[in-house]
């Protein structure tokens, strides 16, 4: 006879604090949730970090997650959204950046990983030519000249607002160009968070 309580018995002992709800939910979730993070960090200390922090957040939230229908759905997308968190991360980042300074490139970086980059990196600059002439140049300003959005806006005698909309539109479709003509990748995933918003 199972003596486990359902999902909805585990809530209801969850959102009033109960402890013992909250380890269970761990033993039945953790596995595959680490699987899953593993899937695309590929480091066993960061993915179990990762891990942690979904729990960590769970439990802070545990009052409002009465509302919810499927607690392991509600558990993927918490975790989807730490991994996504994870890949733009400073730390993550730098290392991109560094892989694409070819002369630069870190020590540890394999041989695919470092192609997979620069194929990223071509299909990149082929989504900036094809941007309109001036989105690209309000691109390249922010991306290649480190240019702030006030610089770019009084070098092109243009609005803040118009300078911001022309880069959420061209990393929009940048972004939309390397999934559609990209492999799904963690490295893929990796390279997109240089194409974030940063306004």
């Amino acid at each position: 006879m199972n003596n486990l309580p359902d999902d909805a018995a585990m809530m209801t002992g969850l959102c009033q604090g109960d402890r013992a709800s909250f380890v269970l939910l761990y033993e039945q979730h953790a596995g595959e949730l680490y699987r899953y993070i593993y899937l695309f960090i590929r480091s066993r200390e960061d993915a179990e970090d990762i891990l942690q922090n979904v729990f960590t957040r769970i439990w802070m939230k545990r009052e409002t997650l009465g509302e919810i229908r499927s607690m392991r759905s509600f558990l993927f997308r918490v975790t989807r959204n730490q991994v996504l968190n994870y890949f733009r991360s400073a730390k993550v980042k730098m290392r991109v950046q560094q892989i694409m300074a070819a002369e630069d490139a870190p020590e540890n970086a394999d041989a695919g990983e470092l192609l997979q980059y620069k194929q990223y990196y071509e299909l990149a600059k082929d989504a900036i030519n094809k941007l309109p002439k001036r989105r690209q140049e309000v691109f390249r300003l922010s991306h290649e000249s480190g240019l702030n959005t006030h610089e770019i806006a009084d070098q092109l005698h243009i609005s803040s607002s118009a300078v911001k909309q022309h880069l959420y539109a061209a990393s929009d479709f940048i972004r939309d160009y390397l999934q559609k003509h990209g492999d799904i990748t963690a490295s893929l995933l990796v390279f997109l968070t240089l194409f974030d918003n940063c306004l």
